[in-house]
């Protein structure tokens, strides 16, 4: 299926039902008096973030999003029935955006909630109040009321849908550094492998399990290329992925590094992380160098005595060379994070 991250849709929730005037007709009850009842609420609109949808692909062939109308009330005292709710899931990680247009036809945005919890709710869209019938019209100088309200609007609003992938790691890389095949040498995933740049054109995303039921999602960021943070090669559209994720995983080629400084091709990507985003380039990364099978013993020896100065992980994603341990590392990293992120908050000292 095609990725699809960003998506502009309607909604609008349903109109409440109309209150009913009707006054009671009985043989053995003269002067029976009003006895409308009120209309059912309209249908609200509530967006639900759900971790079975990766894309918003569906949102780019239908764009309108309606919920149902209240149903009137009616004659002895019955009130309309309120209209269901529409859902409408999102994949996790997406942002809502609610666009507005002033008379001159300036687009303005607001940004109104962040779906990042599997689950989560929001009522972007209230529906309209159903009418009162003409039973709360009766008065000691109106006792028979023939009028009712009319069932209240509900709301409609243009949203702006923007998907940034959730995920724990982050394959990051230049084009062709084999972040692919890794990828599926690791998890079920199976993105477009080829011997050429920018093979992959949208994230794809891997999931590794363990037999303790532990989940590691992984990203592939499409190729960065330098110049990025400024919008060049797949520039903006994938550097805001990057965003989401807990930590990195920076591949670099052995084919591709400059021998006498084989570290300069991450100081490039690093520096373009920084320029998009600050904190970007402050997250953790693991060192890789892949396609180790490229090189003759003697390289490999020599490319490694000189990084010794750093922690990197020498892998062929190829034939599987390394990529045990180059996981081990991920889990390490992966289950600190998620003990420190439940150890409990210590205690506010009490000021004397």
């Amino acid at each position: 299926m095609r990725f699809v991250d960003e998506a502009t849709i309607t909604v609008q929730s349903g109109r409440g039902g109309n209150g009913c005037a009707s006054l009671r007709r009985e043989a053995n009850r003269p002067k029976g008096g009003p006895d409308g009842g009120d209309g059912g609420k309209g249908g609200d609109v509530v967006l639900r973030a759900s971790n079975r949808l990766v894309t918003l692909y569906d949102f780019r062939y239908k764009r309108r999003y309606t919920a149902r109308n209240g149903q009137p009330g009616m004659g002895r005292d019955k009130y309309g029935k309120a209209a269901e709710d529409l859902y409408i899931d999102l994949p996790v990680g997406t942002l809502i955006y609610e666009v507005a247009e002033d008379e001159e036809g300036n687009r303005s945005e607001k940004l109104v909630t962040d779906l990042t919890k599997d689950g989560s709710e929001m009522i972007i869209c209230q529906g309209g109040q159903g009418g009162r019938g003409n039973i709360h019209f009766k008065s000691s100088v109106n006792r028979t009321p023939r009028y009712a309200e009319e069932g209240f609007p509900g709301e409609e609003k243009t949203l702006r849908l923007e998907l940034k992938v959730l995920a724990d790691v982050g394959l990051l890389g230049l084009p062709n550094a084999g972040k692919s095949t890794f990828i599926s040498q690791v998890s079920a995933a199976r993105p477009k492998i080829a011997a050429y740049p920018f093979t992959t054109l949208s994230p794809n995303l891997g999931v590794v399990e363990t037999d303790n039921f532990e989940r590691m999602i992984i990203a592939d960021i499409p190729g960065l290329i330098e110049g990025a943070s400024e919008g060049l090669g797949l520039g903006h559209t994938f550097l805001k992925h990057v965003e989401r994720t807990r930590f990195l995983v920076h591949i670099l080629a052995a084919d591709d590094l400059n021998r006498e400084d084989p570290l300069d091709g991450y100081n490039m990507l690093n520096e373009e992380l920084a320029r998009f985003n600050k904190e970007m380039a402050t997250k953790p990364q693991i060192r890789v160098i892949n396609k180790i099978d490229t090189l003759s013993p003697d390289e490999l020896d020599d490319l490694k005595s000189r990084c010794k100065s750093e922690t990197i992980f020498f892998i062929s994603a190829l034939n599987g060379d390394g990529v045990e341990e180059l996981v081990t590392e991920m889990w390490r990293q992966l289950r600190e994070m998620n003990a420190a992120e439940q150890e409990p908050e210590p205690d506010e000292q009490e000021i004397d």
